[in-house]
């Protein structure tokens, strides 16, 4: 244990991102658009001209190619992740946006990161700090390869404030567990604030996104889950299958909800 977070050998929370299937690796691969409701969650991170900023799991590589556009001809973009393919891609999509001359990939899962202290103006992360073996010490890495008064930005979500409509909710909390597997934490939204102040960040600002999907866009999230619940075994077929396909009949029914939250935390390093 350190400072109560359990330390692993390659558990399956990690081998399942470094180690990605066709099929999932594809669906990430048109995964990971950038819109207006991305952008909204990356608006306390104050990126801009001229900034060396890091994406910290940065998956196909499509927000590192947007922050690239926005941090402009004089400034520098580090694209890390676990998966080699992932990096191989997100330098595809940096070429195709022209921006592959301030894109700069590394392999790393966070334990300490490849990127020399007081370094960065910025360091991103969405979704990622989840998996990483230990939260805590991997944002003390955010802070120490940021200058000083720099921001880390982190955006996570949290599986038990999940809303699934109309799957009843013993069997929606049921299936949450099973799938959690393949987290760290699951529940990392709830406690990124936390681990914010446990790191040494100061000036801590927190802010929560819950927009409603009523068209089936998390459905494919579902889906991943049904796949990480069966792989645990901790519940049964029918009831996985019972939950994915409540929702995909919900959806053509137009009774279909899905709520996923999303924290969004950023912290200045000590100036």
């Amino acid at each position: 244990m350190v400072n109560g977070w359990a330390v692993v050998d390659e558990p399956f929370y990690k081998a399942h991102w470094r180690d990605i299937e066709p099929e999932r690796m594809s669906a990430y691969k048109d995964g990971f658009q950038w819109d207006d409701a991305a952008a909204a969650l990356y608006a306390a991170a104050k990126i801009s001209k001229g900034q060396t900023v890091a994406d910290f799991g940065c998956g196909p590589g499509k927000v590192a190619v947007e922050i690239a556009k926005r941090v402009g001809e004089d400034g520098h973009v580090h694209a890390i992740d676990i998966n080699s393919e992932f990096l191989a891609i997100a330098n595809q999509n940096a070429v195709k946006a022209g921006v592959a001359d301030r894109v700069t990939t590394h392999q790393s899962e966070g334990v300490s990161l490849p990127l020399n202290s007081d370094s960065l103006d910025r360091i991103t992360a969405r979704n990622a700090i989840m998996y990483v073996d230990n939260p805590i010490e991997t944002l003390r890495e955010f802070r120490r390869v940021l200058r000083p008064g720099g921001l880390a930005h982190a955006i996570e979500g949290d599986w038990y404030m999940m809303v699934a409509e109309p799957v009843e909710h013993d069997l929606w909390l049921a299936f949450v567990k099973a799938a959690s597997h393949a987290c760290r934490n699951s529940d990392m939204g709830r406690r990124l604030y936390g681990a914010f102040s446990a790191a040494g960040l100061e000036d801590i600002q927190i802010s929560i996104f819950a927009n409603a999907d009523v068209e089936g866009r998390l459905l494919g999230m579902v889906r991943n889950m049904a796949r990480y619940a069966l792989e645990s075994g901790n519940l049964g077929a029918s009831e996985i299958d019972q939950v994915v396909e409540q929702l995909e009949q919900a959806l053509s029914d137009g009774k279909y909800i899905l709520v996923s939250p999303q924290f969004v935390v950023t912290g200045r390093a000590p100036t």
